[in-house]
This record gives C-alpha cells, sequence and structure tokens, in this order.
C-alpha cells in the first residue's frame, strides 16, 4: 500500500531561552525532558583565523582537553570514564567549540572537572611533543590521498595566501612551542569571545551551577581580526600528475554572492538542484547515466570574508576529461532552461523532508542554533529558507543561476591524479 504523502507543515524555528550571567556571556538553554543526559558548548570566535601560523588553535584546543594544572591527563581521562562522560573538540576557520556530553546524575561531578581542563590547562611539554608527533605522522599519511591534494591545491589557488587558503604541513607541526600557545589561549579563549549553548534533560539547579562555573572563563581583551584577498582567484584547469593511482580527485569550484545577499537562499535551491543530493543532475547523469563516478556534490558555501561554489568528486582517470565536459554541460543547462514541474516537486519534497530531520531532536536544535551563531546569521535564517524553498518556481530558479551561478569557464577546476 502507497505511503500518505503530508505537506510540510508551518514552521518556525524554535530559539533557546537567553539567560543572562554575571560576566555578561549569553547562556543560551533547549530544555527537553526525559533524556537523562544533557550537554554544555562553549564557544569562542577564535579559530584558524586568528591564529599567528597553522596548528596552533588546533595545539591549544587539545591542551585545554587534555591536563589540568592539577591532574594529569590519565587522570582526567579517568575521571571522565569513571562518571560517564566525555570531552567533543572542533576548531573551524572562525570558532572553537569545546563540549561536554554528561548523564545528569553525575552532572555535578563532570561540569567541574570540564573546567578547570579548560580554563586551567597544564600546557605540558610532552603532552605537546605527543600531539606533535601523533598530528604529523596522521598528516604524512593524508598528504599521499588525492582528495586532500586536490583540496589543499583548490584552497590555495582560490584564495591564496589568505587564511581559508592555508592548508597545514608536516614542517608546522616541528614550529609550535608551550609560549606560543599559552599566548593564544590568554589572548583568544576569554570571556568577551564566549557564548554558552546548554542543552538536554536539565533543570534549574544545572542552569545555576553552569552559571557560577562560567565565571571561570577568565577576561581578556577583545580585537576583530580581518584579512583580505591579495589577487582574484585562478580560473581554469591544474592538472596534479600522480603515480601509481587508480583515480583522479577532482575539486572545482568559484566565488558567488554571500549569505547577506537577498537572491542566497534561492542560489542555495539551484545548487540543490545542480549537485547538492542525491537525486540531483550531476548524479543523474554523470552517475547514473554516464557511470564516470560513484558519486558527485556540489555545496554552496557562505563563510565571513567570501562564498563560493564547491564541487567535488573521484573518478577513473581515463573518465576525467568526459566527467568535466559533464559538468559543464549540466551547469550550462540550469543557467539556459527551466525545470521541469516534476523536478522541481521532487526537489522540494527532498529539501523539505532533510529540513525536518534537521530538527527531531533537542541536541540537533542546539546544533542548528550553534550554525546560526557561529556564521553571524539571523536568527529567522530557518525560517527564511523554508519560505524560500516553497516559494521557489521554474522562473526565480532559472533567473537566479543565470545571474549568480558561476560559468564553468569561470571554475578553478583542480584534477590530482591524472587526465588520460
Amino acid at each position: 500500500m502507497r505511503p500518505t504523502v503530508k505537506e510540510f507543515e508551518d514552521f518556525k524555528f524554535k530559539l533557546p531561552c537567553l539567560i543572562p550571567t554575571k560576566q555578561g556571556i549569553p547562556l543560551y538553554v533547549y530544555e527537553c525532558g526525559g533524556l537523562n543526559v544533557c550537554r554544555v558548548d562553549i564557544i569562542f570566535s577564535a579559530g584558524s583565523y586568528q591564529q599567528c601560523m597553522p596548528l596552533v588553535t588546533e595545539a591549544a584546543t587539545e591542551a585545554m582537553t587534555e591536563a589540568s594544572e592539577k591532574r594529569s591527563s590519565a587522570t582526567v581521562s579517568e575521571l571522565f570514564d569513571f562518571y560517564g562522560g566525555f570531552i567533543q573538540k572542533g576548531v573551524s576557520t572562525h570558532y572553537t567549540i569545546f563540549t561536554l556530553y554528561s548523564p545528569n546524575r553525575t552532572f555535578y561531578k563532570l561540569l567541574p572537572l570540564f573546567f578547570e581542563v579548560m580554563t586551567t590547562p597544564r600546557f605540558s611539554k610532552r603532552d605537546l611533543e605527543r600531539f606533535k608527533q601523533r598530528g604529523s605522522e596522521s598528516l604524512k599519511v593524508a598528504q599521499k590521498k588525492v582528495e586532500n591534494i586536490s583540496y589543499r591545491i583548490f584552497k590555495e589557488k582560490l584564495f591564496g595566501s589568505h587564511p581559508y587558503g592555508v592548508t597545514p604541513c608536516v614542517e608546522d607541526y616541528n614550529k609550535l612551542d608551550i609560549d606560543m600557545i599559552r599566548s593564544y589561549t590568554k589572548e583568544n579563549f576569554v570571556a568577551e569571545r564566549c557564548m554558552v549553548v546548554m542543552s538536554g534533560d536539565v533543570n534549574e539547579k544545572m542552569i545555576d551551577i553552569l552559571s557560577q562555573n562560567i565565571l571561570r572563563i577568565p577576561s581578556g581583551k577583545s580585537s576583530n581580526c580581518r584579512h583580505k584577498f591579495l589577487s582574484p582567484h585562478m580560473k581554469g584547469v591544474v592538472v596534479k600528475e600522480i603515480a601509481n593511482v587508480l583515480q583522479s580527485s577532482v575539486r572545482a569550484g568559484a566565488f558567488t554572492i554571500n549569505r547577506n545577499d537577498e537572491n542566497y537562499l534561492n542560489l542555495y535551491i539551484v545548487n540543490s538542484a545542480l549537485g547538492g543530493y542525491f537525486g540531483s543532475r550531476f548524479n543523474k547523469t554523470i552517475r547514473e547515466e554516464k557511470g564516470y563516478t560513484y558519486g558527485i556534490n556540489s555545496w554552496l558555501i557562505g563563510l565571513p570574508d567570501a562564498a563560493y561554489i564547491s564541487i567535488s568528486t573521484h573518478t577513473a582517470l581515463h573518465f576525467t576529461k568526459p566527467l568535466l565536459q559533464e559538468v559543464k554541460n549540466e551547469i550550462d543547462r540550469i543557467k539556459s532552461s527551466h525545470i521541469s514541474d516534476v523536478e522541481l516537486q521532487q526537489l522540494k519534497g527532498y529539501m523539505l523532508g532533510d529540513f525536518a530531520r534537521m530538527f527531531d531532536t533537542c541536541f540537533t536544535l542546539a546544533d542548528n542554533f550553534i550554525a546560526l551563531l557561529t556564521n553571524n546569521i539571523g536568527l529567522d535564517y530557518f525560517d527564511k529558507r523554508i519560505d524560500a524553498i516553497k516559494c521557489i518556481t521554474p522562473e526565480i530558479l532559472l533567473s537566479t543561476a543565470q545571474n549568480y551561478l558561476p560559468c564553468y569557464e569561470d571554475l578553478c577546476v583542480v584534477v590530482a591524479g591524472g587526465m588520460k
């Protein structure tokens, strides 16, 4: 029996409660009962964009989750295991996030320990050497993979010496030292750069103890760091020949409008039709009909300093040229003719269904709210995105593609592997 199809209901993104703290750090709370577990995200507006050289942010983040001035890394690890919690950390271009997952029954033990490690890191030379050794060995392996080679060259060609274009190398690990990491931590992981999000099965007592521990985050000077592009991005095809590989990794992209442009959401939909999901034109033509690849994707990436289209795939060496030709054909086609009603309804159905899955738990709500905070997007962004999907028409799609989707000739194309 065919399942019933339901229309997407009216949507309004649920915002968290904002709780003031004595130090002025905003504390946002998503409360959801019955889980017996909670999560605390400490978000600092400090990432690779602010660092003086590659890997400093990663090294500082590692130090702030390894050991405290009072406890060794082994002791910290044992305590987190004993109380059933764990820490995750993530470094992006503009932000660093420290996350504590904790059962409610041991929250009052784990939260002070979490803040102890984060606010009084030990900066051990031994821990730093271990970080450098692990990282350099892992990077040596990663650097040999064609997908990483193509991505590194692509970023360099698109962004140049701007922080968006810098990729760490093995030699960067050898340049790290304790004083550099300590200085970076003191300048960047401060209250003036901090936001906190709490989510899960929380109560007033848990919020109070979190508010008290937030006071342990030190104050400091907050400065805005800005970088400029020194030269326009490169256009055309760059081939990096690599011996003894069976596949090429292909990266292609170009700059386009940023998130603050009123047409950005329509371009997001255009990109989804082109290569943003499994039923996209790239996948139907290049994967299903031609058999050139197991999968090809396109993303619209919006960053504070730039927005760009990024296309990524792998293919056999002898399929590289015809694959690129089909990429060109599909870009030309979406810029020159209206999308059919059937394809548009399929696209809307996918995008609305995928959107609904983004908010199915308290933690995913928190994840998406953090995405708004860390991308400097208005809090009504998701509401606007739903409206854009519902209101899109073939005419709007065609006009947006013609005006804002880069032509194939404007793309920076990088092939790591070879073209036969």
